[in-house]
């Protein structure tokens, strides 16, 4: 059976309700729920005014496990089918080099089914999950630039009604040091084969 190469839906639409960050729709009016420590940055931007700061503060302490870690970040979710293809790309941006690991910026897809059940995030899943993270801006990354992020393409499992679209900061360095990336200009395709 021959498949022709991925292309995207609809013309390559963006599937991201304000992908800039430039609105201030909740997730009720198709924007972006927020967790943690998450917040809209006038700081600096890669296009607009704004972006998705998601930032934490990890801290070593004198008791197991010695550190007190961090995940922040924002998502978005669409409806989804099982079989359907998706990729999730965007910028990140640390404004300092980021101090010790893990600490790292990534875009991540994940899968739901109609009960709100995650279907595999990386966290639960491990390595055969159907979630997918884009490349880390790290420790080894340099500070002040814009690098860009691609999960890469994801298909969506059996059961799945949903999928989420993440912004995350992750840091368990136990750095004693308040650190976080930017996001920016996220783009969210479902793709087709044809």
């Amino acid at each position: 059976m021959a498949i022709g190469p991925l292309v995207a839906s609809a013309a390559g639409q963006n599937l991201l309700s304000d992908p800039g960050f430039e609105g201030d729709a909740s997730a009720p009016q198709g924007g972006w729920t927020l967790f943690d420590e998450s917040r809209l940055s006038t700081r600096l931007a890669r296009s607009g005014s704004r972006s998705m700061f998601n930032w934490g503060f990890s801290r070593t302490v004198p008791y197991p496990p010695y550190f007190i870690g961090t995940v922040s970040g924002a998502f978005q979710e669409q409806p989804a089918t099982p079989g359907s293809k998706w990729q999730l790309t965007g910028y990140g941006f640390a404004p300092n080099a980021l101090t010790g690991g893990p600490a790292f910026g990534i875009v991540q897809i994940s899968f739901f089914d109609a009960d709100g059940e995650d279907l595999g995030t990386i966290e639960t899943a491990g390595g055969s999950s159907p979630a997918k993270i884009s490349n880390e801006i790290n420790s080894g990354t340099p500070a002040g630039e814009w690098v860009f992020l691609d999960t890469g393409i994801a298909t969506a499992p059996a059961g799945t009604a949903a999928v989420q679209a993440f912004t995350l900061y992750v840091d368990y360095s136990g750095s004693n040091v308040s650190q976080g990336v930017h996001f920016d200009d996220l783009t969210l395709l479902e793709l087709d084969t044809q």
